[in-house]
Order: structure tokens, then C-alpha cells, then sequence
């Protein structure tokens, strides 16, 4: 029963908007200044990376697909869970020839929408991931075979 106080602090503590801690001896105390610094911080990175997310759109869109890679990679590590930009990095990899790569990112695309719940727009990303596997299978077999030989020459 020493304990419920604690927990109706936590409560009160819960129901008060903003950022807090509770002391050892159950105080609580405001981090508002520090929480308002870190979602400020997480703002200007999502602004960032939808800048750089934009900049790699304009670049896959004129064929640059290697820096176009680039720019969806920071706006990926800035924002980790900025499905689009794996989305669209998918296609630049494969467009760069990085076809696992491609096969990669609809995976995590599909991993991030079915965390939130968007089964059915993940299921719509299996068309273009079984695409790029068929494409790397396709490959695998071509290579498999043995070279067609020129046909023979006459004597």
C-alpha cells in the first residue's frame, strides 16, 4: 500500500501535457525545456529529409540513379521511417543496377506499413518486390546456362 501514492503521482503526472521525470522520492520533475529542444530537432530533420528526399526524386527523374540513391540514403537516416523514400530508393537502386538493394528497401517499405497497421498498401508493394526477385532469379539462371555457341564455321 506504500506504493499507491507513487502511482497516483504518476497518474496526475501522466494526465499534465508535456515532459517529466519522477524523482527516487516520487517528485516530479518538468523537462519541458529539454523535450521542446528534442522535438525541435526532430522537425528541422524531417524537413531535411524531405529536402532530401525531393532532391533524389529530381535526380532519379533526370537518370542520375546513383545519387539519387544518395539523397534518399540521408533522407533515410535522418527519418528512419520514411517508407517513401525507401520506396522510391527501391526503384533508384535498381535503376543503378543494385537490384538486392531494390529488393531491400520494398522490403522494409512493406515491414514499416504492416507496423502500422497499412497491410493493404503493403500488399500493393509485393507487385513491384516480386518483380525485382524475378529479375534476380532471372538472372541466376541466365547464368546458370552454359553460353550459346556461334554457330560453326565452314571449312
Amino acid at each position: 500500500m506504500a506504493s499507491l501514492p507513487f502511482f497516483q503521482t504518476i497518474a496526475n503526472a501522466q494526465e499534465q501535457p508535456g515532459c517529466f521525470i519522477l524523482d527516487s522520492s516520487g517528485k516530479v520533475n518538468r523537462l519541458d525545456p529539454l523535450c521542446k529542444r528534442d522535438e525541435q530537432q526532430k522537425l528541422r530533420n524531417a524537413m531535411k529529409a524531405q529536402e532530401l528526399y525531393q532532391q533524389g526524386f529530381d535526380l532519379g527523374r533526370r537518370r542520375l540513379y546513383k545519387e539519387a540513391v544518395e539523397a534518399f540514403t540521408q533522407a533515410i537516416n535522418l527519418n528512419p521511417d520514411f517508407v517513401e523514400a525507401y520506396m522510391i530508393r527501391a526503384d533508384a537502386r535498381a535503376g543503378a543496377g543494385d537490384i538486392h538493394g531494390g529488393v531491400e528497401d520494398f522490403q522494409k517499405a512493406i515491414d514499416i506499413y504492416r507496423a502500422r497497421g497499412q497491410s493493404q498498401i503493403a500488399d500493393m508493394l509485393l507487385v513491384p518486390l516480386n518483380s525485382l526477385q524475378n529479375e534476380i532469379r532471372f538472372d541466376q539462371e541466365d547464368q546458370g546456362q552454359p553460353e550459346v555457341e556461334d554457330e560453326p564455321k565452314a571449312k
